[in-house]
Formats: C-alpha cells, sequence, structure tokens
C-alpha cells in the first residue's frame, strides 16, 4: 500500500477530534513544528481511539456465551488480538479506561429442555489458525504478563498462573481461549474505571471467576491494586427476554443461568476504594455467604448507584447490603423469586430506610413464580416514602405503594415525599387488585386535590404499560386532568 492511501489529510478529519486532541498540544507555538505536532497528534489520537472499548460477539450455544463457532469465529479473535496489541504497547493498555465485552445471539435459544446445571469443567476449544500471530516475542509478553499476575504457582520456570482440567491460563491465551483472554484483558488495563462484562458466567467460563476470586483478598489485605480506579462495574447482567419467551422458559433461565460465581467473585467490587456504580444480578445465596465469610464488611463510601438485576436478594438482604452504602442515590431494585410467598412491603420499606437519608432514584419491580394467585396474596403490607427527605424519582407497582385494597388505600399524598419530582406506576404482579378503574380514581382524586401542597416539585406522572391496563378513555381523562393541572402525564 503507497503512504498516501493509508494517510488522511488533516482538513478530513472530524472537527471534534482535530479540536479535542490539538487543544492538548504542549503549547500553541508547537504547530509551527510540522514534524512534531504530528507525532502529538498521532499520539493524542490513539489514547482516544483506545479510551472507550467495546467488543461484541455471538454466541453459538445459550449456556455457553464463550464458545463461539466457527462461522462467527473472527469474531472471538477480538479479545485476543486486542491482548496482543496491548501487551506489545503498554501505553496504550494505560489509555484504556473504559472497556466493555458483550456476548450477543441470545434470542431464540432459550427453550426449557435445553438450560442445564452448569459444569465447572471447561469445553475443549479449537485453535483458530490464526494462532500464528502469536509470534516469540509476543508469546514471551504474555507468559511475562500471566507471570506478572502472581495469581498461582510456577513450574519449571513456565508461566502456570494456574491450571484447570490440566490447560493452563498462559496455554489458553496462545489458543484464543475467550475466557482466558479476557481474563489477562483485565488484569492488563490497570486504569480501567468502567468494566462491563455483559454475559452470564456459563459452564465453559473457568479463568474468569478464578481472577475475580483473587481480587479481594491479595497477600490477606482487602486492597484492589489492578483495579484500584474502577468506578463502574456491570456484572453478568445482559437483557435477553424475548418477546415470544414462555413463562416455563423465563423461570429455567433464571433458575439455572445467573452468574453464580464464589462470593469473592461478587464482593470484590464492593471493595473497590473509589467505585461510585455496581449492576450485577446478585443472588441470595451468595449475599449470605459473604456476609458468613467476609472477615470484616466493606465500606462502599463513595457507592451512589446500586442496580441489582434480575436477582434473588430478599428484601432483609438488601438491608444489610445498603448498610454499607451510607452514600447511595439510586436504586434500581428488582427481586425475582420461584418461592409462592408474598411480597412483605414491611421488610421492604425497612431495607428502603435505611438509605433514605440519601436515596433520590428508587426502582422496584419484582417477578414471583405464582401465576395462578391474586395479587393480594402476593403482597402484604404497602411501603410509604412520605418521610424521604430528598427522593424524587419513584418507579414501582401501586400495590406496593398502597397495598393491595384499592378502595381502602392511603391517598397518594400519604405516601410520596414532598421533594418528588417523577411518579411511575409499573404492573409487575399476575392478580386483578388494581386495574383501570382503581389506577383511575387513585389518581383522579391526587391531580384534582391539592397537590401542588404536598408534592409542590412534582413535574410529570407515568404508567408503565406491562398489560393493558388502561383503556383509551382512562389514558385520555388522565392526560387531559394532569394538562390542566401543571402535570405532565405520559403511558
Amino acid at each position: 500500500m503507497h503512504p498516501s492511501d493509508s494517510a488522511c489529510p488533516l482538513a478530513q478529519l472530524p472537527q471534534e477530534l482535530l479540536d479535542y486532541t490539538i487543544g492538548d498540544l504542549p503549547s500553541p507555538q508547537d504547530i509551527s513544528n510540522l514534524s512534531q505536532s504530528c507525532k502529538a497528534l498521532h499520539i493524542k489520537t490513539i489514547e482516544r481511539l483506545y479510551n472507550h472499548i467495546s467488543l461484541t460477539w455471538k454466541a453459538s450455544d445459550t449456556t455457553r456465551p464463550l464458545t463461539v463457532d466457527s462461522q462467527h469465529a473472527a469474531q472471538s479473535l477480538r479479545p485476543n488480538l486486542l491482548l496482543q496489541t496491548i501487551l506489545a504497547k503498554p501505553r496504550y493498555a494505560q489509555s484504556i479506561t473504559h472497556l466493555k465485552l458483550q456476548s450477543t445471539g441470545f434470542r431464540g435459544y432459550w427453550s426449557t429442555w435445553g438450560v442445564l446445571p452448569r459444569r465447572r469443567k471447561p469445553l475443549v476449544k479449537r485453535k483458530p489458525d490464526a494462532a500464528k500471530d502469536w509470534t516469540t516475542e509476543k508469546q514471551r509478553l504474555a507468559m511475562d504478563a500471566v507471570h506478572g499476575v502472581r495469581l498461582g504457582r510456577q513450574r519449571d520456570g513456565h508461566a502456570d498462573a494456574f491450571t484447570v482440567s490440566h490447560q493452563s491460563w498462559y496455554d489458553a491465551v496462545l489458543m484464543y481461549d475467550l475466557d482466558a483472554t479476557i481474563a489477562l484483558l483485565i488484569c492488563t488495563c490497570s486504569n480501567l474505571a468502567s468494566l462491563h462484562l455483559g454475559f452470564h458466567i456459563g459452564d465453559d467460563v473457568v479463568f474468569i471467576p478464578r481472577l475475580l476470586w483473587s481480587l479481594p483478598s491479595i497477600e490477606g489485605t482487602k486492597q484492589f491494586p489492578r483495579c484500584g480506579n474502577l468506578r463502574k462495574i456491570t456484572l453478568g447482567y445482559t437483557r435477553i427476554i424475548d418477546e415470544d419467551e414462555e413463562e416455563s422458559d423465563m423461570w429455567s433461565r433464571i433458575d439455572w443461568l445467573h452468574p453464580h460465581l464464589d462470593w469473592k467473585g461478587y464482593w470484590a467490587f464492593f471493595w473497590c476504594p473509589i467505585i461510585q456504580t455496581i449492576e450485577m444480578n446478585l443472588m441470595d445465596e451468595v449475599a449470605h455467604e459473604g456476609f458468613q465469610m467476609m472477615e470484616f464488611p466493606p465500606l462502599c463510601s463513595k457507592l451512589t448507584t446500586l442496580r441489582l438485576y434480575e436477582s434473588s436478594v430478599t428484601p432483609n438482604t438488601l438491608a444489610k447490603l445498603l448498610s454499607y452504602s451510607p452514600a447511595l442515590k439510586t436504586l434500581d431494585y428488582e427481586y425475582w423469586t420461584t418461592h409462592e410467598d408474598s411480597l412483605d412491603c414491611g421488610s421492604l420499606n425497612a431495607a428502603f430506610d435505611v438509605v433514605k437519608s440519601t436515596l433520590e432514584h428508587l426502582r422496584f419491580v419484582s417477578q414471583m413464580k405464582s401465576p395462578t394467585v391474586y395479587e393480594d396474596s402476593l403482597v402484604s403490607g404497602m411501603c410509604s416514602f412520605h418521610d424521604f427527605p430528598v427522593l424524587s424519582s419513584l418507579q414501582l407497582p401501586p400495590a406496593v405503594l398502597l397495598g393491595c385494597r384499592p378502595f381502602s388505600a392511603p391517598r397518594l399524598e400519604e405516601s410520596i415525599p414532598s421533594s418528588m419530582k417523577k411518579l411511575c406506576f409499573t404492573d409487575d404482579f399476575f392478580g386483578d387488585a388494581w386495574g383501570a378503574e382503581e389506577l383511575t380514581s387513585v389518581l383522579n382524586d391526587f391531580v384534582e386535590g391539592d397537590w401542588g401542597a404536598s408534592a409542590p416539585q412534582l413535574q410529570q406522572i407515568y404508567v408503565a404499560i406491562d398489560r393493558e391496563w388502561l383503556g383509551e378513555a382512562e389514558d385520555d381523562c388522565l392526560r387531559k386532568l394532569c394538562e390542566e393541572n401543571g402535570l405532565k402525564y405520559e403511558l
């Protein structure tokens, strides 16, 4: 290729990139020195390109997200090629602050018969033809990197941080094993501020769990030497519900396909010194194991956002978890359970009370495997947020806020705080306690009443349509009523 074919005139670069990079040059007079300016521009451009890395691949098996068939082999090589590059160019690794690794292709795979309990035995991986890319020098760099992690033992002078089923981490990396590659990527990117592992920890994932297990305890101390800059973690959460998914398939997925790491694999991130956002589908039994095994609990003084998606963490467990997060502002809590017990709103309210002085945004969703039971037997009691001083955004089912008996429910203004700005009602249950007539009546009384005195900052009211809740007449009535009273209404 001729040099001019691979060059791009400055005039053709995006203006935003030009402004961003030239603005970072040492001083304006350097522009006159073309050679020095071009070198500086090149360095800054490379740094920006490597700042946010997002890699995806299509899984060939729903329960094994790091297994890729030959048709999509090129996708699975991307993380490994990235690893080779940053091992050879350490300053590129230092530029990576956001790393997103996402497995796709889940839709259409789910069926009850295809969901099996996980196995802790890795699958046999094929060695791609591209393995020749690992030159002798790159192999040496990989060996040094594995040695540098110091997670396990070394034998006969060979890098063998740990071996799973007679396969060393080093050998697996050279074989383009996605699991081994991702584990070493995490270790190599020492300046990570955001880490997104968007796949379930399936039965073909053995290296990543071992790495995560090691992070909370390095030589007996609760430190995070490799991820000291980490501010946001997303672990194991992928929205993969198909519109046509059968209810039995959904619950089979929840039962088997949540990532069941060792408790340290989850709790490691709560010990991260400056962590601000944690997103994970934490299981209740894993949380309890952490409570029992921890020498001392973490204090997440910087944690402001906690999102527990498709989680089985109970309200009582949540209360204990929130006691470690004194600065929490945003809580997104999904409670999924296959138990046919009712939801105790007293325990739920007690959990929210732990952070009521700081909590600004709350979303609560519950999925309970009791489709044949009416809503009034699924929920007991109700939650009140009247004394939450800074809560401005609330999204939850009316049964949780107002109870399961609409005609004896408290007035809406008695249950929400004066700081409320956005209120959204959702429907997560299978019962019929709150239908169109009941919900319209409560909202009508609230809007026609003196709502401005009880909630002076309220701006919007939403109703989420998880089922055919409101008919056209009720929708039009509420919309007109809100608009006449200075509120924005959305369905």
